[in-house]
């Protein structure tokens, strides 16, 4: 037993196991109840990507709807390196130009992944469907832009530093990807974020 300055007197006896569970479980649902937030935004996140890899893997995708997608991805590269060279090939989803180079996009140069990556992040998050729809829209086509730039940088680099070619395919635009896909994200949170509070804030009273 021991005294406060003020005269109180308290207890110096360590808290018993059943005196002490109440407290930790306290403790845990408090902890639990600050991290809830993360732990539904890594489940649903999970979950688009899981059903995003689902589709991704099905026939009538892989087979029409991809195929579709690199031949467009072809053609709009083909049509950018047509600026720059007198004469340009496109047949389906290869891209050649005679004594210069030729390229073929394949699955995995199409931007899908990243843009389904900033997609899920996007639905994942704790905001309104109306500044999940423009967001989504505005970042995947920021995405397939850039994708087109990246081809027509492939094809250069074929062009000039056929060495380097792997690494820029695999190692640099890869990674980069990725990067931009989670700063788009990051971009985007931050907006929605600010749009809620500023449409959560009370209307000033006037009078």
């Amino acid at each position: 037993m021991g005294r406060t300055p003020r005269g109180k007197i308290i207890s110096n006896r360590p808290r018993s196991d059943s005196e002490a569970a109440p407290v930790v479980r306290r403790r845990r649902r408090r902890w639990y109840e600050g991290k809830k937030p993360v732990f539904r935004f890594v489940f649903f996140f999970g979950v688009f990507m899981g059903l995003f890899e689902l589709a991704y893997t099905t026939s009538w995708v892989s087979e029409t709807a991809l195929t579709w997608y690199l031949k467009w991805n072809a053609s709009a590269s083909g049509s950018v390196i047509d600026i720059f060279e007198e004469s340009v090939t496109v047949a389906g989803k290869s891209i050649s130009v005679p004594g210069r180079y030729a390229l073929s996009i394949e699955r995995g140069c199409d931007a899908v992944e990243p843009s389904a990556l900033f997609c899920a992040g996007v639905l994942a998050f704790p905001a309104s469907f109306f500044s999940k729809l423009p967001g989504m829209l505005i970042g995947t086509i920021c995405l397939m832009v850039i994708n087109i730039f990246r081809i027509v940088s492939l094809f250069y680099v074929g062009v000039f530093f056929p060495w380097a070619f792997d690494i820029m395919h695999v190692d640099v635009w890869q990674a980069l990807f990725v990067f931009l896909a989670i700063t788009f994200w990051v971009l985007w949170a931050l907006w929605a974020t600010r749009e809620q509070e500023i449409l959560e804030k009370p209307a000033p009273h006037l009078g």
